[in-house]
């Protein structure tokens, strides 16, 4: 009798766990794509333009050095045999330090560029991360992915989350002009 009432207590406690697995919501999972998400909330605009008014004087310097590179070599070639090699050898000499000036420039400015655009996405980051957080677990959300569109084949309206996030950040951290 013992065994029978074991036997049975197995078979119902299996049929509990099979219902109760059964009610077990789907895996619900969403994406982001975090790219758009910062170059569209606000702050995100607000900052990369920031960024790039920063950055547009930089550009410019070395456009003109480039100009200026061109011209020299430009130059080089048009009075090659007509000047002496002592002229050349100075022409040579301009050349190669506009060169090596335009290449410091542009590696400082590049690194400077780098570094002030991780701080953005950085500090953007980090409250993007909490909205996405806050509404994967309000929503119940299994998992939430960053949006690669070059990896996906197919991705259904409903699991992109990007502009709810977009929202969602703009509603929780208005931003206002210099206010950070």
């Amino acid at each position: 009798m013992m065994k029978r009432r074991s036997g049975v207590l197995a078979l119902v406690l299996m049929a509990a766990a099979a219902t109760l697995a059964a009610q077990e919501p789907p895996a619900k999972i969403g994406f982001v794509d975090v790219e758009r998400a910062v170059a569209t909330i606000d702050e995100g605009k607000a900052r990369l333009g920031e960024l790039r008014e920063w950055a547009r004087p930089r550009e410019e310097e070395l456009a003109r050095l480039g100009r200026e590179i061109e011209t020299l070599r430009s130059e080089m070639a048009t009075k090659r045999g007509t000047v002496s090699d002592d002229a050349l050898a100075e022409m040579n000499r301009k050349l190669v330090a506009r060169q090596r000036e335009f290449e410091d420039k542009q590696r400082v400015a590049r690194r400077d560029f780098e570094e002030r655009q991780g701080v953005i996405l950085k500090e953007v980051g980090e409250k993007l991360t909490a909205v996405i957080t806050q509404y994967a677990d309000a929503n119940r959300f299994t998992a939430v992915f960053i949006l690669n569109p070059n990896d996906l084949v197919y991705l259904a309206n409903s699991a992109d989350l990007t502009d709810t996030v977009i929202r969602l950040y703009n509603e929780k951290y208005p931003f206002t002009a210099g206010k950070r």
